[in-house]
């Protein structure tokens, strides 16, 4: 998964990747409100000089040879912040000849994770897929191939669903994932709901649940990694380019598959956002994208896991023990 401390180093891009002006990117701290000449020093040091969080400072010159990368369809909209002309496919850049492959047993070794759009009226989606060891690059970093390879549409209470997804993993031979991506919107508690997706799914053991990321600009950011992703990258190990993200044909096939919501995702006519109809099985590629899972072996993900628990454990006893102190004190 990603390093969070590593998120800010994204803001090179992110005005351009969020359409916002580029004075948004180049000269001011939204932390401190802090307006930083475009001349001054210390924006080479990429560093606002009152917090010193890392920021997106960025010549001029540097944001137009970005531009320059764009077709001439998104260059407007990454450059002045309009998007009514981006009707037409979110992911143009899908080719069923490369990025879907014909299905095969998943290694044991390579690490799964889950993905859920959680719905209360209809049927969940909740996504499959496995990291592979196999090394790509996703905005200069070192990532690695992920596989969707099965998917599921349970409908019921939570307890049918959790038999049905536990199902599933038993037939994939492992209990459970490095992560599960839940939709951040249903999973958060509400003043108004005492009870939430997160909570529901732990009490029925579901374990490893990370929200997704929820904030202003994540969507569009979040299809810039798909993008990335999807990018055909070569292997000198393979000897041939492989996109960083592939399908399986026929475990997230199917008129209400992955491949086919992936293929049809498409803009609004007036191009303010995607379209809805198409949405779920891509917000949940969507949402691991944005997490950049690394690829962990076996043993290493057993020993994060025992340290966690561990923590876990201590975290426990010391609540328990300042507990009874307390009472003791008292009486």
């Amino acid at each position: 998964m990603v390093d969070f401390d590593e998120v800010d180093e994204f803001d090179d891009e992110i005005a351009v990747i969020r359409g916002e002006i580029w004075d948004n990117c180049q000269d001011w701290c939204y932390k401190c409100d802090l307006v930083i000449p475009e001349n001054d020093p210390k924006r080479t040091m990429k560093r606002c000089p009152k917090c010193n969080r890392i920021m997106g400072f960025i010549l001029k010159a540097g944001i137009i040879e970005y531009l320059k990368t764009l077709d001439p369809e998104e260059r407007e909209a990454r450059e002045k912040g309009v998007w009514k002309h981006l009707s037409g496919l979110v992911y143009k850049e899908l080719d069923r000849e490369i990025h879907i492959y014909n299905d095969f047993p998943i290694p044991k070794s390579w690490m799964k994770i889950e993905s859920v759009d959680p719905h209360d009226a209809r049927a969940t989606h909740w996504a499959f897929g496995a990291v592979s060891p196999e090394e790509i690059e996703i905005f200069g970093k070192k990532r690695h191939r992920i596989y969707w390879y099965e998917q599921l549409l349970p409908k019921g209470d939570i307890e049918s669903i959790v038999r049905n997804v536990k199902g599933l993993r038993a037939m994939q031979g492992y209990a459970e994932p490095s992560v599960v991506i839940l939709d951040k919107k249903h999973g958060e508690k509400t003043q108004i709901e005492e009870k939430s997706w997160q909570s529901e799914l732990e009490k029925a053991g579901i374990r490893h649940i990370r929200l997704s990321h929820s904030s202003a600009g994540d969507v569009e950011l979040g299809h810039k990694v798909v993008r990335e992703y999807l990018k055909p990258q070569y292997s000198t190990l393979l000897g041939e380019a492989k996109p960083g993200m592939l399908f399986a044909k026929r475990g997230c096939g199917g008129p209400k598959g992955i491949i086919q919501y992936m293929f049809n995702y498409q803009y609004k006519e007036d191009g303010d956002r995607p379209e809805e109809k198409y949405k779920d099985w891509a917000d949940c590629v969507r949402y691991a994208a944005l997490e950049q899972p690394v690829y962990r072996g076996p043993k290493e993900e057993t020993e994060i896991q025992e340290a966690l628990q561990s923590r876990m454990d201590n975290a426990y006893k010391l609540r328990r023990f300042g507990s009874g102190t307390t009472r003791q004190i008292a009486v």
